[in-house]
């Protein structure tokens, strides 16, 4: 699923890993972070239940027969390496569902392979559900995850932003002011500055410059 920010994507999820419950089916979601993997605990555990969801990173190890998994995508890796040598964990012998959060980090030069590891050994039983907001490239991830999967993998894109970016100046002093005199975001039109804008850079420039040239 390759959709801009604020399009949904949570919620997706969420009602993909609920059936995937209903099924009495194993859940794991993963993200690239143990800092976004604990905020996706409290907010599951909120919409689950927490007896419902389970938390696995190199920290903690909570509730780790949850029928819902929360974990860094390497923990995942890992898992499944050790179960490629024989060693099952955390019920992956009923697993329904395989969420990758941030799933561009498959382009990363250093961990993409995590990603990449994770697609290929994941077991075949498992549905994958794949969501990120920045991928250039989706109809060729999903093409290729379809050529080695057993199912074919439907990809889901939305290019507009339902949440519109908005750029802002924010001044040491605290004092937050629109950036650009206009909604959007222009390009290389520099008067387009709003002059609370300009105002607050100005006395920035006077705060700073002459402790400078005292230097």
């Amino acid at each position: 699923m390759s959709v801009p920010t604020g399009s949904g994507k949570t919620y997706v999820a969420v009602e993909a890993a609920r059936r995937a419950i209903a099924e009495n089916r194993t859940v794991i979601y993963t993200s690239p972070l143990k800092a976004l993997s604990n905020t996706k605990y409290t907010e599951f555990s909120k919409i689950f239940g927490a007896d419902q969801v389970g938390i696995l990173t190199g920290d903690r190890r909570d509730n780790g027969q949850a029928p819902l998994l929360i974990m860094t995508t390497e923990i995942l890796r890992n898992l499944l390496y050790d179960a490629g040598g024989g060693e099952i964990d955390v019920r992956l012998d009923t697993l329904g569902l395989v969420i990758l959060d941030e799933s561009q980090y498959i382009a990363d030069p250093e961990r993409g392979v995590v990603w990449e590891e994770t697609i290929i050994f994941c077991p075949s039983q498992a549905r994958m559900l794949l969501l990120s907001a920045s991928i250039g490239n989706p109809h060729d991830i999903a093409e290729w995850i379809t050529s080695i999967r057993p199912t074919p993998c439907h990809l889901v894109r939305h290019t507009t932003r339902t949440v519109p970016l908005r750029a802002g100046y924010l001044h040491p002093n605290g004092k937050l002011t629109p950036l650009f005199r206009t909604v959007g975001i222009p390009h290389g039109h520099p008067s387009y500055l709003h002059p609370e804008a300009k105002r607050l850079f100005v006395q920035y420039e006077d705060e700073t410059l002459p402790s400078r040239s005292r230097r």
